[in-house]
């Protein structure tokens, strides 16, 4: 079986990077963000609900084909998601579905992120300054814009429902 990265596959790889469990292909967190990957997995027929595994913050299947290419995409991301399109979008979606916030002032940051993924949003043209562990986004507007079509978990907020809008 060849596996191929689609835009969809990416939004996962996104999502499971930050939120991975350690036990098979999977997130922890809180409920939107588990319901959000068993939802896609299956629309996406990486899984079937019989072997999708659920427990108390933790949704995962075991598969080690998809656990073997979500770590390659991983390794790769920086030659992977190099350009602005569907791919990086939903990669990005994903990163921030699962670490991502707008606090009240509308500053977007992505927590837990790596040297690699501050080279990865620069090269995209996302500027971004560290701040502990999070990336705070210099053009949260434009990041958002980027995404929005792309991102499933609700983060309800004013900012990101009025990038929503538009």
């Amino acid at each position: 079986m060849k596996i191929k990265l689609t835009p969809e596959l990416a939004y996962l790889v996104g999502l499971w990077r930050k939120a991975r469990t350690s036990e098979g292909v999977g997130v922890q967190g809180n409920e939107q963000l588990l319901e959000t990957f068993s939802t896609e997995a299956i629309e996406k027929e990486l899984t079937t609900t019989d072997k999708l595994l659920t427990e108390e913050d933790k949704a995962y299947f075991y598969h080690s084909a998809y656990r073997k290419f979500f770590q390659c995409v991983e390794k790769e991301q920086l030659e992977r998601f190099k350009y602005l399109n569907e791919y990086a979008a939903n990669y990005l979606a994903g990163l921030f579905d699962a670490v991502g916030h707008v606090d009240e002032k509308g500053i977007v940051s992505l927590g837990d992120m790596s040297k690699q993924d501050q080279v990865m949003l620069l090269r995209l043209g996302f500027g971004s300054r560290r701040r502990g562990k999070r990336l705070v986004i210099e053009r949260p507007l434009v990041f958002l814009a980027f995404i929005r079509n792309y991102v499933k978990v609700k983060k309800g907020h004013r900012v990101f429902d009025y990038i929503k809008q538009k």
